[in-house]
């Protein structure tokens, strides 16, 4: 399929030849040598690898925020088969502890809400957890008391401890000490309490324990055999570790509808955020756990941001998955810049890699360069993506890793 509710027009799937240009440009990357990068469609799937290092797409790693958006479509599967009737019902219909009170904005908050970080539980900003230099400057200038050591934003309740606390205890305590930022529904808060209410949904409505529920929504209906979520009480914002070929089978999923109805995904894809569209954003909207992709734009989520329909889920160790649904296909690069495979000062880089490849893979898949390899290893303005202030980011961190610390 391309853009939502329209088939994908038929194309000729790029010979290995195409891709030799961005294989080359790969093998010149400097600035990080351990990650990998695949790139493929919901028709053929993998079109392109690339395996650098010691590093494959099939190791295993945490992937911090890169959990976001698997955790949420794990949990939009209740709605899929029925388990929770509607993505519009409110939360009190499904615990029994939640209030119905109308005068407390609390009763308004609806599973949709849980998905797209809009029910207002706590605060929380991209720019906490990533280690860019756009990150960076947000907390500058947003955070200044703050620690910048701050990696991923954990629940420190001993009812929410990963090893000995428990789902329902956890939401409960969400609930109850957590205050609402806003009118649910009205405000946007990246943070993982969101996510552990919609488990206590899971396990409630279900009768499965939370890794029952990983095993029947994630693991099964997509195929993600070498992914797991540990503990009796996992971060569903930040605690999946999973492999690049298994995340793959996840966006291929998606991007081909494979597993949901369509109806669902596509309500996933929609830009819950609205109200933040004329502010500057890190890496755009919000949908169901991940972002519709705008990177770093000080226009905010602009009219060309949302005509691209790209979808992204960046993590704070530089897993960067994304897929672009206008142009059919998806891709990710796959990095871990912590011990013992990577170097976390380098943490932030595999993001520009990202941005800095996706017009060579446009052009690639649309079949809009030549086959002239110099049109995309020479100064060409069509894939001039990254900023001076990118690339003296990316150099600093790679000569001065301290400043990157």
């Amino acid at each position: 399929v391309g853009i939502r509710g329209a088939p994908a027009p038929l194309r000729e799937v790029p010979d290995a030849t195409a891709w030799e240009p961005l294989k080359q440009i790969l093998q010149q990357w400097e600035f990080t040598s351990n990650y990998a990068v695949a790139v493929g469609d919901a028709t053929n799937g993998r079109l392109f690898t690339y395996q650098g290092g010691n590093f494959t797409l099939k190791t295993k790693i945490p992937t911090g925020s890169t959990s976001k958006w698997p955790s949420a479509m794990m949990f939009a599967g209740l709605v899929n088969d029925g388990s929770v009737s509607s993505l519009d019902d409110p939360i009190y219909k499904y615990l029994p502890w939640w209030t119905k009170d109308p005068k407390d904005p609390r009763s308004t908050v609806t599973f949709s809400m849980l998905l797209t970080f809009t029910s207002g539980f706590g605060d929380g900003h991209p720019g906490e957890e990533a280690n860019t230099r756009a990150a960076r400057e947000w907390r500058r200038a947003n955070r200044p008391n703050e620690t910048k050591a701050l990696v991923v934003r954990r629940l420190a309740a001993k009812p929410c401890d990963q090893q000995s606390g428990c789902i329902i205890g956890c939401a409960k305590y969400i609930y109850e000490n957590v205050k609402l930022i806003g009118t649910p529904g009205q405000v946007y808060s990246y943070n993982s309490n969101h996510l552990q209410l919609a488990a206590a949904v899971a396990v409630t409505v279900t009768g499965l324990d939370i890794q029952q529920v990983i095993q029947k929504y994630l693991v099964t209906a997509f195929g993600m055999e070498d992914s797991s979520y540990p503990g009796r009480c996992p971060d569903f914002g930040a605690d999946l570790y999973t492999t690049g070929a298994d995340y793959e089978k996840f966006m291929k999923k998606l991007l081909g509808y494979e597993v949901y109805k369509k109806s669902l995904i596509d309500e996933s894809e929609v830009d819950a955020t609205p109200f933040m569209k004329d502010f500057y954003t890190l890496y755009g909207d919000y949908g169901f756990g991940h972002f519709l992709m705008c990177f770093d734009s000080v226009k905010g989520f602009t009219k060309e941001c949302e005509e691209a329909h790209c979808h992204m889920d960046p993590g704070a160790f530089g897993f960067i998955p994304l897929y672009d649904r206008k142009n059919n296909y998806y891709m990710q690069v796959v990095a871990a810049e912590i011990p013992p495979t990577g170097f976390y000062p380098l943490s932030g880089i595999p993001e520009y890699l990202a941005v800095a490849i996706k017009p060579h893979v446009d052009a690639i898949m649309t079949k809009s360069v030549s086959t002239n390899p110099m049109e995309q290893m020479s100064h060409n303005p069509q894939f001039l993506s990254l900023s001076l202030s990118d690339v003296n980011y990316c150099l600093n961190c790679k000569l001065h890793p301290q400043s990157c610390s």
